[in-house]
Parts: structure tokens; C-alpha cells; sequence
């Protein structure tokens, strides 16, 4: 339950319905139809089966399980770009590869001497840049969020070390754009299944470093997903603490109704800071979550709509600001580029709750796999 008053948030959210209908003719001196491609040869199980699932759930958008010297091969083995969206892909390509070059020189550095390499698993990151606008009654609010993630494994020097770059904070709280973080790089060491151990520094003058103890699953009940989250963590900035969350979702074909609850607790401020999200979606792709915050933004839904009210605390006295959204997110021709456009409005404590309208507009990158020799055309 939301505690926190106010007076001005809108009694209802608007309904979007759109319909289009189309037709084609056909004269004399047109060319014949093409044939178009036969259907795979599936029993009636097998085809009732997979028209159920497409039907009945999103497609799910998952990172490739390709090693890193598969895919330089299968770069270097690639047809030459031929119009502006395939030089696109190219440089997508360019710079993935290269980053994988990375990966496993990293890793066979410190491979024991003498013994046989294991083929090291590509590392798959996404990279994301959005801007956000806000009119306030002094002046509009703008602020610039980018946000990166990468997780390398290291088969041949420790099969449970993990070495990870990324810009979330160490909370792993639901950031907005007009909240600035820093990158953090470390080692992540997986002591049991869902449970691990983090070490490494934030990118910052001076350098902070951090450490934590996470543990966090996904739990399947039906046509319910629960995904229950806590972690310790300590920094030498924002001295010692601990976040737990839940999130909940509920599917229906391809709605969703998700609630995700967190809170937060820092020795420093003494307090417990919360925030709560509701989302309804109408997803038809996921972007499987490579972290606990892409639920609490929204961020795993790669192609879809939805309407998102959001209220934030510094204390459990009530709450400093709410927030309603309707968010839009559509993949672009390449399949690995995604925009994503956010109208909002907004009511601040700080600014005497007035409704102050917005928007958060960006793109996101995923580098998941080489996108000329692995998407069809």
C-alpha cells in the first residue's frame, strides 16, 4: 500500500485503440505471385502445440550461446555491406566482435600454463541512451541517461568468476534518468545457484569500492512469475545497507500485469526508502532481463505498449513523488535496435504537487549476437 497524499493524480488513464484494414488488386499485366514458402512438415499435435505458444505468449529475445571464436568466424565470413542499414549492421557487428576478441584474450591471460583451452562463451551487453524532459514551474528539467551492462565468463581461469562492467548502482534501486550514477567494474564469484558475491570499484574521483552478497530467482506458478530479490551490500561512499524486492507478474496471453514492490535501507541515512511500480503491458517480445532493475523500469519488454504509475519515498512517512507514464517500444528493420518514446506526468512534493508534464525518449542497443549472418533478411 502507497502511503503519501496528494489530490491532483488523475482519476483514469486513457485507452489507446487503434484498427487498420487493407486490400490489393491485381490487372492483367501484373506478374504472377510469387509461390510462397511451404509449411514444415509437423504433425497436427506439433502445429496445434506451437500455434498455442505463439498465441498464447510473447516472443521471448534472449542473448546467442555462440563461443568467441565462432563468432569471429561467422563475422569474417559475412558479405560485404550493400546499403546504409547493412553498414549499420556492420559496425553493430565490428564492434561486438571486437569486444569478444577482448573477452578472450582476458581470459586465456590467466589460464593456468600447460593445459587445454576451453572455447570461451561470447558476452553478450546492451547499451542504452535515453533523455528525459520535464516542464517545471521553474524552468524545464532535462537530464541524460546511459546505461550499460556486460558480464564476462572466464572458463579457463575460474568457471564460477565472472568479471562484470556495468552502470547500475550497487542497490540496484529503479533509477530515472535525472538520478546520475557511475560505472562499476568487479569480479562476481557464484558460491550456490542464485546466490553471489561481488568485489570491485566504482569509476569515480576518488575510486569507491564496493562489495555485496545477492541472492535473487525467477519462480514460475502458472500463469504467475515471481522474482523475490535481496542483497547486502557495502561501499566505502554510501557506507553499509541492504534492498529487497519482489516483483510480481501476471500474464494473460500477451498482457501483462506486473507489481513490483522495493525498499531500502542505509546505515548512513538511517531511514527506509521505498518504491513502488504498476505496470499493464501489452507485450509481443521480451528482452530476457539481464538484471533485477530491467523489471522495475519496464526495460524487458522489447516490442509492445503499456501504462506505468510510479511512486517513490525517502522514508515510509509517505511519498516524495508519483508518476504516470504511457510507454511505447518498438525494434527497428535491424532487429537489434530498439526506440523506446515515454510521455509522462509527474507530481512532485518538492514542487507543491503540480502536474508537470514530460517525456523520455532514447534508443537501445543490444549486442547479443552478430546481426548480418544471424537475422534472416
Amino acid at each position: 500500500m502507497i502511503r503519501g497524499s496528494m489530490h491532483s493524480l488523475p482519476r483514469s488513464l486513457p485507452a489507446c485503440l487503434l484498427a487498420a484494414l487493407a486490400g490489393c488488386a491485381t490487372t492483367a499485366s501484373e506478374a504472377p505471385p510469387v509461390v510462397a514458402a511451404q509449411p514444415p512438415a509437423l504433425t497436427a499435435g506439433e502445429a496445434a502445440a506451437e500455434g498455442s505458444r505463439h498465441r498464447s505468449s510473447p516472443e521471448r529475445h534472449g542473448p546467442g550461446e555462440l563461443s568467441t571464436g565462432e563468432i569471429r568466424e561467422r563475422n569474417a565470413a559475412a558479405a560485404p555491406p550493400l546499403d546504409a542499414a547493412q553498414r549499420l549492421d556492420q559496425a553493430h557487428d565490428l564492434l561486438y566482435t571486437k569486444m569478444q576478441g577482448l573477452v578472450e584474450a582476458t581470459d586465456r591471460r590467466f589460464a593456468p600454463k600447460g593445459v587445454a583451452l576451453l572455447p570461451v562463451p561470447a558476452a553478450p551487453f546492451r547499451v542504452s541512451v535515453g533523455s528525459q524532459a520535464i516542464d517545471r514551474s521553474d524552468g524545464t528539467d532535462l537530464a541524460l541517461d546511459l546505461d550499460f551492462d556486460m558480464t564476462l565468463r572466464l572458463p579457463n581461469t575460474e568457471k564460477r568468476l565472472r568479471i562484470f562492467i556495468t552502470s547500475n548502482d550497487v542497490d540496484e534501486a529503479p533509477r530515472v534518468a535525472d538520478e546520475s550514477t557511475a560505472v562499476r567494474a568487479g569480479f562476481r564469484y557464484e558460491f550456490r545457484r542464485h546466490l553471489n558475491f561481488d568485489i570491485g570499484l566504482k569509476l569515480d574521483a576518488p575510486p569507491v569500492a564496493f562489495l555485496s552478497l545477492k541472492w535473487a530467482r525467477e519462480i514460475e506458478l502458472g500463469r504467475w512469475d515471481v522474482y523475490p530479490f535481496a542483497k547486502l551490500f557495502a561501499e566505502t561512499e554510501e557506507s553499509v545497507g541492504y534492498a529487497a524486492a519482489i516483483t510480481v507478474d501476471r500474464w494473460s496471453g500477451q498482457r501483462l500485469l506486473r507489481s513490483s514492490s522495493y525498499v531500502k535501507w542505509r546505515d548512513d541515512r538511517d531511514r527506509t526508502e521505498w518504491s513502488q511500480t504498476l505496470i499493464y503491458a501489452k507485450a509481443r517480445e521480451i528482452i530476457v532481463p539481464d538484471r533485477y532493475g530491467s523489471y522495475l523500469r519496464a526495460a524487458d519488454i522489447g516490442r509492445g505498449w503499456g501504462v506505468k504509475l510510479y511512486a517513490s519515498g525517502e522514508d515510509m512517512r509517505g511519498a516524495a513523488y508519483y508518476e504516470a507514464s504511457l510507454f511505447s517500444k518498438r525494434p527497428t528493420a535491424s532487429g537489434w535496435l530498439y526506440w523506446f518514446i515515454e510521455p509522462l506526468v509527474r507530481w512532485d512534493r518538492e514542487y507543491a504537487w503540480r502536474a508537470d508534464p514530460g517525456i523520455r525518449i532514447g534508443v537501445d542497443a543490444l549486442f547479443w549476437d552478430l546481426a548480418r549472418p544471424g537475422r534472416p533478411r
